[in-house]
């Protein structure tokens, strides 16, 4: 083995520790998310979450995206993606018999219509710890990503470089 090759071997093992580092850490950071989601549950009368206090598909308003540095961006979903998603029905709306009066479908919503809201209308505050722990573990898979990302070069580099 050469020097060149020892080095990018040694930065390939550090690029690895790097990443399970931050793997560890997300997961941390996303356990915490549910047991703050579990934690709110138990708050929350038991009528609150049942098949029909919520749309049948979830609809991201943020989006992950590789910008053009390589890097890994949350973003807000664009609002015309999020209302032709949400233009779908619900349950309730699909299991109603036709011949039945419907109720008017919410075609307002839209971005900013706190998704939190769906399930209580004073949410306790468990509920909103368990979002922003959430999004922080979002943010911190991200980092693993790019994490993985460099692991993924230093082994194409070992490997590109053996005779």
């Amino acid at each position: 083995m050469t020097d060149s090759t020892d080095e990018l071997l040694v930065e390939g093992v550090e690029a690895l520790e790097k990443y399970l580092d931050d793997h560890e850490v997300a997961n941390a950071k996303l356990k915490q998310g549910f047991l703050m989601l579990t934690k709110a549950k138990l708050r929350l009368p038991e009528h609150a979450l049942t098949e029909i206090s919520y749309h049948e598909e979830f609809v991201a308003s943020r989006v992950v995206a590789l910008d053009s540095g390589g890097n890994w961006r949350i973003q807000d979903a664009s609002e015309e993606t999020v209302q032709e998603r949400s233009s779908g029905d619900s349950i309730r709306h699909r299991r109603a018999a036709k011949n039945c009066q419907e109720e008017p479908r919410n075609t307002n919503v839209g971005m900013n219509a706190d998704t939190l809201l769906w399930f209580s209308s004073l949410p306790p505050s468990d509920l909103r710890l368990a979002q922003k722990q959430f999004s922080n573990g979002l943010q911190a898979l991200l980092v693993a990503a790019a994490s993985a990302h460099k692991v993924q070069r230093a082994v194409y580099g070992v490997t590109s470089t053996r005779p």
